[in-house]
Order: structure tokens, then sequence, then C-alpha cells
């Protein structure tokens, strides 16, 4: 069985020299060279007197040393803790109070992270961007300089936690997944076995790798099979297409937000993006309209996935050049199980959709300090997901949307995915999200957030009508609120309690 730096360990010995990080300023660094500095990071660590099992915490974007602190902690045995770096400092202090960590790594902390928010346990602070430090903090670059020597015996056992990842907060406090070295491999691995990534793969992080999409999908996969990775500190469309054209880059993956904004057809006039061999789309509900413009218009390989981070990334996919039936994410990883089951915890019949329940040897270890909750969620040693999906004969996984999300109109179920698939496949559409409003007759009636398509009118009786000829008329939204942009997770997720939130607001 395999840690985290066991992983990059041998990428180095092996790879010594083949490039693994290109940044967009031009430099890069081999595999050698980062886990070199990887190693000098776990002897600050160890310096500072940072045990196994103690935290360390992270508010950085994809970056150089972003990457050294992921392997640098597994090193050292700590468990790292990636912080979402549009958190707040009421936020981000709340998730500290509840991981207590001892050490942090930031950049340019600034007002995000004040000196009032750290407690005496906390017993390291570095600073890895251009402003100076303030009091309290080190220069990441100067620490490691200084570092006694390297690690030589690194400190990690694959069945030891490897990170907290705080879940995204779609449904309000988020909550700290633990999950170990042996599952997030094991997860890895078993994805790899389905796409096919290798040694010749170039890929390009769109993604924030503080979020386990990112961090799998890019660092973990690309160090597995030994590819290089392309760095973008963060998302640009424009920035992202010049880097598939310019370096070439074979395959990427993203939630569907970044690709509407990538292939809009004004942006690929002239564009050469022939060396993409394949894309995965996941993150969120997918819009089947999305899917056919990047297969059939484009001509890029496309396939879906859904996974949760309480199973270390993903749990089903679509097979590539293999046809899957529009709206599926495929069917579950080789090593995985699936069941439905009612709101009663009864089987539900074939076709039928009910609750979506995993088991198999990725899940997570627990929820960070909320026995009651792992034990809850992880019943019967099966992962509740809280997702409503449904299976056809073929195995293949529809996600119909999460159970809490589920809008009851006029007694029937309404899922916002599929009125938000109606929407988006509106030619003045860019995005959309729908949600449950009170309604004295209906019990719930419908409302629905529009991002307008660029240089489109903001014509909602026009859209609406369209919704009445494409819906059943208990799915038709009351109303559509035009906004320049919804409220997203890092992961990209609609943030639905926030659009709840608006929509109460604007109706006081």
């Amino acid at each position: 069985m395999e840690t985290i730096d066991a992983v990059f360990a041998r990428a180095a010995a092996e790879e010594d020299e083949a490039v693994h990080l290109v940044f967009t300023d031009g430099t890069a660094s081999s595999y050698g060279e980062t886990y070199e500095q990887a190693s000098r990071f776990a002897a600050v660590l160890i310096a500072a007197g940072i045990a196994p099992g103690d935290r360390v915490a992270c508010f950085m974007g994809n970056s150089r040393a972003l990457y050294e602190f992921f392997i640098g902690c597994a090193i050292a045995g700590v468990i790292a803790v990636p912080i979402n770096t549009l958190s707040t400092a009421r936020e981000t202090g709340a998730l500290f109070a509840d991981c207590q960590p001892r050490g942090i790594v930031a950049n340019d902390p600034g007002t995000a992270l004040p000196n009032d928010m750290f407690s005496d346990d906390v017993v390291l602070r570095l600073s890895c961007g251009d402003a100076v430090p303030g009091a309290g903090w080190r220069d990441y670059e100067a620490a490691l300089a200084e570092a006694p020597g390297r690690v030589l015996a690194p400190r990690s056992r694959p069945d030891a936690p490897a990170m907290i990842v705080y879940s995204s907060g779609t449904t309000g406090a988020p909550k700290g997944i633990v999950l170990g070295h042996r599952q997030l491999i094991a997860n890895a691995r078993m994805t790899m076995d389905v796409l096919g990534y290798d040694a010749n793969d170039r890929f390009l992080t769109v993604l924030p790798s503080f979020h386990l999409f990112g961090y799998s999908y890019d660092f973990l996969y690309c160090a597995l099979a030994r590819g290089r990775m392309f760095v973008l500190p963060e998302f640009d469309a424009d920035t992202a297409l010049d880097l598939i054209e310019g370096h070439r880059i074979t395959v990427l993956a993203g939630v569907p937000l970044m690709f509407v904004q990538m292939f809009q057809a004004g942006r690929l006039a002239g564009r050469d993006l022939s060396s993409l061999r394949l894309i995965d789309v996941g993150g969120g509900p997918v819009p089947v309209s999305l899917v056919h413009r990047l297969k059939n218009d484009i001509g890029i390989d496309t396939v879906e996935s859904y996974g949760l981070t309480e199973i270390c990334t993903v749990a089903c996919v679509q097979r590539p050049s293999v046809p899957s039936p529009d709206g599926s994410c495929g069917v579950v990883l080789d090593g995985i199980e699936v069941r439905l089951r009612d709101r009663d915890g009864n089987p539900v019949p074939a076709g039928e959709p009910g609750e979506l329940q995993f088991r198999c040897d990725t899940l997570m270890t627990e929820y960070w300090g909320q026995p009651e909750l792992t034990a809850a969620t992880l019943a019967d040693g099966w992962l509740h997901t809280g997702d409503v999906g449904r299976i056809d004969e073929h195995g293949n996984i529809f996600i119909l949307d999460r159970i809490k999300d589920m809008i009851v109109a006029n007694g029937y179920n309404v899922f916002p995915k599929e009125v938000e698939n109606v929407l988006f496949a509106h030619p003045s559409v860019q995005a959309a999200a729908v949600i449950g409003i009170p309604d004295e007759v209906r019990g719930e009636d419908i409302q629905a957030f529009v991002v307008p398509a660029p240089d489109a009118a903001r014509n909602g009786d026009a859209i609406l009508e369209y919704c009445r000829r494409e819906l059943s008329r208990y799915k038709v939204p009351r109303g559509i609120t035009f906004t320049e942009s919804l409220p997203l997770t890092a992961s990209g997720k609609i943030r639905r309690f926030a659009l709840r939130e608006l929509w109460q607001t604007a109706k006081i």
C-alpha cells in the first residue's frame, strides 16, 4: 500500500529530470526538484515541533508552494488542510477553530488571516507571496533555504489521514471530511484505469487544487501517470484556451460553467484545439446541450463523471469513446458497489429514483469531530449520499438532484436539474439555477435565476414560454430573476441556500 509522498518519491527517483510543473511565467520544476523542495518543507514542519497527526492548513491558490505543501505534509506525516482562498476571515476562523491547525502556509495573508485568528497552538506561519511577511510570519522560501536538510525517513502511513477537506457548504456550514492516503490513491488508480492517462499526457489545472476535484484530477493523476502539469493560478477562459493551444494540452477536467465560458463560439475562431483527446466534465449538474456541443460541434471526446469528496473523488464515469445515454454519468468504477433506497431505507423498484448509496474501500474515514454525523452517513458500511438518482438496465447512473433540493409543487416532485437543463438550452441563457419557494396553494413554486448570454436580451417572458413548450406545466418556473452571476462554491456547485437568501431579501 502507498502513501501520497511515496508516489512522488518514486516519481522523483525514476523521473528525476522529467518536467513535472510548468507555470504561466515560463518557469518549470522537474519531479526531482518538486520532491526536493517538498522534503525541505517537511523538515521545516518537523523542526517546528509539528508531529504526525497534527494539522497544517494552507491558504493558497494553484502555485509551486501549494504542491510542495501537499507532498511535504505527507512526508512529515501531518494532515494537510487546504482552505478555499475565497473564504472570509470569519469563515476561515471557524475552520481553524474546528481543525485546530499547528501550522499555516498562506499566499500574502494580509487581512484574510489576521493575527488574532491564531491560537497559541499555531507554532509555524509561513508566507509565500510577494508581500513582506507581517509580524509572526516567516518567509516561505527563506524557511526552506534554512531548513536542516531533507527528511530522509518519511513519517506517513497508508492507513493514516492525509487530508481534511472541508465541504463546499452548498447547504450550510462546511464539514471536515477526513481522507486517508490509501483511499485517495486507490480511487485515483481506479479512475485512471478508465480514463487511460499516461506519461504522454499534458494536464491543465483550470480547477483550484485546494478542492479535491482539482487535487485529484490534475495533481495526483498527473504524478501517477508521470505526465506534465501546466498550472493556471486561477481560471480565465481565454488564458486557458491559449495554454491548450500553445502547449498542446491533451486532457482537461473542469466544472460545466468553465466549459460554457471557454467554448463560446466567439472564443474558438481560428484556434487549434486538436491536441485535446479527452475532457471530463463533473463537479455539478452537466447540461446535455453542453456535452453535445463538446462532442459533436467541437469534436472532443467528452465524458461525464460523478463523485463526492466522501468517496475520495470519483464514484462513476462514462467510458471514453463508448456511447452513453444523454444525462448519464456512466457506470461505477470497478470495486464500487451502488444501490438505491427510498426515504425509509427500502429498495426501490427497477428504473425508479432513490437515494444513491455506495460501498467501497475508498470511503472517507470520518467527518472531523462529528461522530454522530459520521455514523449516520456511513450507516451499515454504505455511504448515504443525499443525492437522488436512477440506474438503467445497463448500470448507467443518472443523477437527478439533491434530496434536499427537490421541489414538491402541487404534490409533484420536481428536480431542479431537469428545469435547469431546459433553461440552459435556450440561446439567451448562459447559466441558470432554480429553487423552491413557499406557495400557499401549491406548497412550493419554482423560481429561476438566469445569467443572460453575452449580448442577449433579458426577455423573461420568452424564456418562460420556451419552458412551457419543453416542460410539464407544474415544472415551469413562476418567475425569472436575471443576475450577473450565480453564487458558486470553489468546485462550481450552486449555493442554493444563497439563492434562497437572495430571493427572500428581494421579496422583503
